[in-house]
């Protein structure tokens, strides 16, 4: 030690860096092969912190114990010859996990160099690497043929006396296809391309449920986001119009508005906001627009409850949707309500039929026919939502049409339909997933939908100017980031030529409803600005999977993989902004931290986009900018603060560094600290217990400039509270699954 210690001094005098054999992990090394299994170490435990890389100065981490502690681990991979052919895609995983044993603001980097690294000073950029705030932090490295050796480096950021463990294993990647070592990811940030951030359902409430099938409704009246899933609706209020206002990175402030009748266990809940009007439509129940038909003028909190309408509609599947009326058609009421509204379902097998409300929802004409499901190229089976243009042109999607795709339009307020195909298309199998349509502001008709038989079904888009009777640019919309099986596609169109088609998917060909699939879901959203001729495809959950292993079952009964039921949906706000709707079976830190552990619930979740070209032209914004607000929270104990928050949009442009503002008096902050654009986490371990309280911001800083300051929070001594590190709406699910309402809808007509 005196040795140790002699030669560190000496270092520092000279003012030279002194860079030291990193600490042993435990074991040292090992080798992953293809009969191996994983192989696993200890890292730790770390007391000392090593804030590395410095931002935009470091391309790494800097390495030196024992001031800048780091450990390392000796990997050596080999596979046999020929095996990354028989096994297409495969990856090597590296994850790093720890239980916090601190306020719950610890933070561990994990960094892979090839071959052997002693030492790194921060100009070394590593292979792979996951230097987020997550736990776990989790990259991944394709798999070749062969001896490779490599460097696993573990940082501890802002230790609190952890022990890290550390895996390294081999996962499946894409049968048939090469993969994507970064699918899950976060798409690369460019300006105009969407972002999105997401709301996640409050812990303890109704919205965190085990049933799916996801409505969305925005009124730009008041800028409320309205939603519906299994039982219960909930008015969302946006961070930016709370009381007070937050960053638009915050929280938005859930509230649950139910009609006070529903169902105890409802038959396919239907949520649709008519925006022109602010209204919103609710259904409970498949037997018609009738005993549990209920609307709102104040966004849920009143409800007329009930409708008169002749019970000829469907049984299953229902849908309700609002609009113009076709001008100049003669024979039509005088309507004591703006819009047409429809009411469409089918009955369980066969026929499916739409009903019109003149009155706003309060009574509804007999149901007519829109196809009756027995020919070779009649549409038969479940449908999609219902859509109305701008030229009051009505269209029903529906999956099964004979071979093809297509569905039924009327352009005479309904009462008749027609039915329209989609060259190229081919009938889905395996289970159903429900196509959608969206309408922009000329007319054009864009078709969302999953394709294809066995192992693979892509998603695609059509488009349409003539309403169906012939289409062009159909494009693929996951092959851009790999996907090859997906589900739930639901579309929205704003100005000529603007639409976009958000899903499901996963980069695994296989059978998507077995339990035994292995695929990773994640939510992409798909824009195009020039009529489909491109789209640009994002994900907007990256690192959050909506579904972990164990597939998704779309053909009716009680799996346990039919925890997301059929559908999700789709809207925009009034500035064209992408608002879509799903629900979330992967929530708990097990299942993000090994989604091979699937919860199988269904929490409700909006994801909001908040940069990159909307769906409305008038509101394009110039891009790249510097970047919006973050959100920041945190709390205090007697001899540190923590703070964390989250991320804002970033303007198009990545953000590259925080800078932490710290304060004794509101509004008088100055430059405190900085961290990495990676990290949304912040020890201050030099607080004076003299002052009673310290008042902090953060700054997102890009390449285009300083962002705007957070919110200010003010941490006082006497605070106990940690910081919240898990993301809003994650809890533990307790016997949920025990809880679960099994549903018998759509079974008989699912095969």
């Amino acid at each position: 030690m005196k040795g140790l210690s002699l030669l560190l001094a000496l270092g520092l005098l000279c003012g030279m860096p002194v860079l030291l054999p990193a600490e042993a992990a435990t074991p040292a090394n090992g080798t992953l092969t293809d009969t191996s299994g994983p192989i696993s170490y200890s890292a730790g435990p770390f007391t000392v912190a090593n804030p590395t890389p410095i931002p935009e100065v470091d391309s790494g981490p800097e390495c030196n114990n024992p001031q800048q502690p780091c450990d390392e681990f000796a990997l050596t991979v080999s596979l046999p010859s020929g095996y990354a052919a028989a096994n297409p895609g495969e990856l090597i995983r590296f994850s790093a996990g720890w239980t916090d044993s601190g306020s719950g603001a610890s933070d561990y980097d994990l960094y892979v160099y090839p071959g052997t690294v002693t030492t790194t000073n921060g100009s070394q950029t590593a292979l792979a690497q996951s230097a987020s705030s997550a736990n776990p932090e989790v990259t991944t490295i394709r798999a070749t043929d062969g001896t490779q050796t490599f460097t696993v480096i573990v940082v501890p950021y802002t230790p609190t006396g952890e022990t890290v463990h550390v895996t390294a294993d081999l996962i499946a990647g894409p049968a048939g296809s090469t993969g994507s070592a970064n699918f899950g990811g976060a798409t690369p940030v460019a300006p105009g391309v969407p972002r999105y951030q997401n709301f996640y359902a409050p812990d303890g409430t109704t919205a965190q449920g085990a049933n799916g099938e996801f409505n969305i409704g925005f009124d730009p009246k008041t800028h409320h986001v309205l939603t519906l899933s299994d039982l219960d609706t909930y008015q969302l209020t946006l961070p930016e119009r709370r009381t007070p206002a937050l960053p638009a990175a915050g929280p938005a402030l859930w509230t649950k508005v139910s009609p006070s009748v529903v169902s105890l266990s409802t038959l396919d809940p239907i949520l649709s906001t008519d925006q022109d009007t602010g209204r919103t439509f609710e259904s409970m129940q498949t037997t018609g627009a009738e005993a549990l038909f209920a609307y709102s003028d104040d966004d849920g909190a009143s409800w007329i409850q009930a409708s008169a309408a002749p019970p000829n509609g469907g049984a299953d599947h229902e849908t309700i949707g609002a609009g113009p009326y076709p001008k100049g058609l003669p024979g039509l009421p005088t309507p004591l309500y703006p819009e047409a509204v429809y009411y469409c379902s089918q009955a369980v097998v066969g026929p499916a039929a739409c009903q019109r409300s003149d009155t706003g929802g309060s009574t509804f004409g007999p149901g007519v026919p829109i196809y009756f499901g027995n020919g070779i190229t009649a549409c038969g089976g479940l449908h999609g939502h219902v859509k109305v243009g701008p030229d009051g042109a009505v269209y029903v999607p529906a999956a099964s049409c004979g071979s093809q795709q297509g569905g039924s339009v009327s352009l005479d307020a309904g009462l008749t339909w027609t039915q329209f195909l989609v060259p190229g298309s081919q009938s889905f199998t395996g289970g159903s997933t429900d196509p959608s349509l969206a309408i922009d502001q000329a007319n054009t008709l864009f078709y969302c939908y999953v394709d294809g038989q066995g192992a693979e079904h892509h998603v695609h888009a059509a488009v349409s100017h003539d309403h169906g009777q012939s289409w062009s640019n159909d494009t693929d919309l996951g092959a851009a980031v790999g996907v090859v099986n997906a589900v739930f596609p639901e579309a929205v169109a704003g100005s000529p030529g603007r639409a976009a088609c958000g899903f499901v998917g996963t980069d695994l060909a296989g059978d998507h409803e077995s339990m035994a699939f292995p695929g990773i879901w994640y939510l992409f959203i798909a824009t195009t600005y020039d009529g489909g001729a491109h789209w640009v495809t994002v994900n907007a959950t990256p690192n959050d999977p909506v579904q972990g292993a164990g597939g998704i079952w779309n053909s009716g009964g009680g799996n346990q993989n039919r925890n997301l039921l059929d559908f999700n949906e789709v809207t925009m706000d009034d500035h064209g902004d992408v608002l879509f709707g799903y629900d979330d079976g992967c929530v708990t830190a097990t299942c993000l931290g090994n989604p091979s552990q699937n919860d199988f619930v269904a929490f409700q979740r909006v994801a909001r986009q908040t940069g990159g070209k909307p769906l409305l032209s008038q509101f394009d914004p110039a891009e790249p900018a510097a970047p919006a607000a973050p959100y920041l929270q945190g709390s205090r104990t007697s001899s540190q603060a923590l703070l964390s928050w989250t991320p804002p949009d970033d303007g198009g442009e990545a953000i590259s560094s925080y800078r932490i503002l710290r304060g004794i008096s509101p509004g008088m902050e100055t430059n405190y600290a900085k961290v990495a654009g990676t990290k949304t986490l912040f020890i201050d371990q030099k607080p004076k217990a003299s002052v009673t309280q310290y008042y902090y911001k953060v700054i997102a800083v890009n390449a285009k400039g300083v962002g705007v300051a957070s919110n200010e929070v003010v941490l006082a001594v006497t605070q106990t509270a940690s910081v919240q590190q898990k993301t809003p709406g994650r809890m533990a699910v307790k016997a949920i699954a025990a809880k679960r309402v099994i549903r018998d809808r759509d079974d008989e007509d699912r095969h």
